[in-house]
């Protein structure tokens, strides 16, 4: 298990209902330079929002694992304060164990989960968003594959798991990313410019989640608008037709 020593303090003392978020994020080489500077703004800007909002900060949990020449947990669950920052994050030159990554991911989930039935601890349904600009490469890189889409589909079908499967750039085997998800019709597929607006709505969906019981089939459909105060999903997926054209 990738995380089955826990304690209370990992957990702080709010006994508020959590969302556990993991994020999956490729660091092959193909996103070195501009993709990995804007992948940890948006990462920055993501965790700025959430401290911003004392609710936000003490519901919700993240994690945060890379996958490029090996995998890495770069920064495991643990209570969110003022004043924890996040690593920064850089691009390695060879590999893309995707598959290797989300299992990983799925066990972090998994071993929060049990850490929350542990000390009584309520929760949302966990996310898994994946961010990738590729396809799987690497030793066993299609088993694992396989394997993880066939963890994320269970899990999905059951109400365990939000998927977000998300493609950057016009390299993304979408096929395969397509295939994590059997909620979502479609990976979302942004550009690395977007990154901003990506996590924009993955903060302001979070604190929609957590503040007003927005349902997790709104993270899904793509032509709804969140309840709450979520960012429009029509908005955004405008956004990005917009700067496409």
């Amino acid at each position: 298990m990738a995380e089955d020593n826990f304690s209370a303090s990992d957990f702080g003392s709010s006994t508020k209902r959590r969302l556990p978020i993991c994020f999956a994020l490729d660091t092959s080489g193909s996103m070195m330079g501009n993709p990995i500077k804007q992948l940890n703004m948006g990462l920055q800007n993501f965790m700025a929002s959430i401290k911003a909002n004392d609710e936000t900060r003490s519901s919700t949990d993240i994690a945060i694992i890379t996958f490029g020449s090996k995998v890495d947990i770069v920064m495991p669950f643990g209570k969110i304060s003022k004043e924890r920052g996040l690593p920064e994050i850089s691009a390695s030159t060879t590999l893309t164990p995707i598959g290797e990554g989300i299992i990983t991911a799925l066990e972090l989930l998994n071993a929060r989960k049990e850490g929350y039935k542990e000390f009584g601890i309520k929760y949302y349904q966990p996310w898994l968003v994946v961010i990738t600009d590729g396809a799987p490469q690497g030793p066993n890189a299609m088993k694992n594959m396989e394997l993880a889409i066939a963890a994320c589909n269970e899990l999905e079908k059951n109400d365990k798991l939000v998927v977000f499967n998300i493609g950057v750039g016009s390299g993304v085997d979408f096929d395969i990313l397509k295939r994590l998800s059997v909620k979502r019709e479609a990976p979302i597929s942004v550009n690395s410019a977007d990154f901003g607006k990506l996590f924009e709505f993955l903060g302001s969906s979070s604190s929609s989640i957590v503040s007003s019981g927005m349902n997790d089939d709104a993270l899904y459909n793509m032509t709804a608008e969140p309840e709450g105060e979520a960012v429009d999903v029509d908005d955004f997926m405008k956004f990005m037709d917009e700067d496409d054209k």
